[in-house]
């Protein structure tokens, strides 16, 4: 039975979800967390390639069950054969999502929230009540079928956490729709066997693959499958559709692959929005296109959102503010963390896709020359001239 008002609900019990609803619990706030699907993780819509596990630990105890490889490395197949190895130990680990997000759902509730499943956000309304006593009231449907039950509880903040649809942010007016030139479509089709080097992620990159987005090998060490699956832009050019640009690549890298599931899905690569706040309303994760825009990475950082977020809303409780105006305060936590980051790397994937392929080819060589160096920056001495060309490239593109 769900109490008639929470000091916080959020939206969505993916990574960034559960991290800000167990954060808040710790402070000793009342947080009602609510998954619309029954199985939390699943199904799983990404690569599960995500931060280092020292960064991963920080957010609490975590499973052994749920980390499948320590990755420490990167290779990069570029255009005319130039390619990129950059060897980095402990640099990220593949994850199990199907443990690994239930696990955080879990610790938050352990630590107090409630957790409901299978209960979807119909609508949130808007702001009621006067001073410190303000809140909006949140509409939660519970089951499906004959058996759905429909409720309403207020709350103090509601964080939205509920993934790229962002069906909520939108309904409330903020900007969150994906732009079919800033999206990718992605599909994803876990194969047996490790297909590639098994703690390196692998990527293929450019006009000789796909120029627009990227094909990946990400492999699963304790599963002994990889998650091979390719990306482009919903609104790029392209002769296929991306399920079968996918397979099409996958027989031609690795023929006779043996395949266990295919999933699909949407990442937006837009790079953060400017404004994702409101009166005791705020987004996190894909929600907020917090995803990097140049490899279409997310959970790291909607985990560091969720924490963020948490931390700004937990004194804005205590003080009794919670206006869009304070709520900036995590807006600029996220963008002075990653946020600087991603609009960098936002604007290195378009120039990368201006260029024509012999342009391509010898910014790759340059690349290449600095990973052969162990990341000096001396290296880009002995291509100087190389290096200031595209230096200045880069500096004048406004993509």
């Amino acid at each position: 039975m769900l109490r008639e008002q929470y000091d916080v609900v959020v939206i969505g019990a993916g990574p960034g979800g559960s991290v800000a609803a167990r954060e808040l619990a710790q402070k000793g706030w009342t947080v009602l967390l609510l998954e619309k699907r029954e199985r939390i993780g699943y199904p799983v819509r990404c690569g599960e390639a995500s931060t280092n596990l020292s960064d991963l630990e920080s957010y609490g105890p975590i499973d052994e069950d749920c980390i499948e490889t320590i990755i420490n490395g990167i290779y990069i197949y570029g255009p005319n054969g130039v390619n990129i190895e950059v060897p980095k130990p402990g640099t990220g680990i593949m994850l199990n999502r199907e443990k690994f997000d239930p696990m955080l759902a879990h610790l938050a509730e352990n630590d107090g929230v409630e957790l409901v499943t299978l209960a979807r956000v119909d609508s949130v309304g808007g702001i009621e009540g006067k001073g410190s006593g303000e809140f909006r009231t949140v509409r939660i449907v519970e089951g499906n079928g004959p058996t759905e039950k429909v409720s309403e509880v207020r709350a103090k903040m509601v964080i939205s956490a509920e993934g790229v649809e962002a069906r909520i942010g939108r309904s409330l007016g903020i900007p969150c729709l994906q732009k079919p030139t800033m999206t990718c479509t992605g599909v994803d089709i876990q194969v047996e066997g490790l297909l590639t080097k098994p703690d390196y992620l692998t990527f293929w990159q450019g006009h000789d693959f796909i120029n627009d987005g990227y094909i990946w090998s990400f492999p699963k060490q304790k599963s002994n499958v990889t998650n091979f699956g390719a990306g482009f832009l919903f609104g790029g050019k392209h002769q296929k559709n991306i399920l079968e640009t996918t397979q099409e690549w996958l027989d031609k890298l690795f023929p006779g692959s043996k395949v266990n599931k295919v999933v699909g899905g949407l990442v937006p690569v837009s790079s953060t929005l400017q404004s994702y706040t409101l009166d005791r309303f705020a987004l996190v994760g894909d929600a907020a296109h917090h995803t990097n825009p140049l490899t279409g990475g997310g959970i790291a950082a909607a985990m560091r959102a969720g924490r963020y977020c948490a931390n700004t809303v937990h004194q804005g409780l205590e003080r009794g503010e919670l206006s869009a105006a304070f709520l900036k305060t995590y807006e600029k936590e996220c963008y002075k963390r990653f946020g600087k980051t991603h609009d960098f790397e936002f604007k290195f994937r378009k120039f990368l896709l201006h260029l024509n392929r012999e342009e391509q080819v010898g910014l790759y060589k340059v690349l290449q020359g600095f990973a052969l160096s162990g990341y000096k920056k001396t290296a880009f001495l002995k291509t100087p001239i190389q290096t200031a060309k595209y230096l200045a490239k880069f500096a004048k593109f406004k993509g």
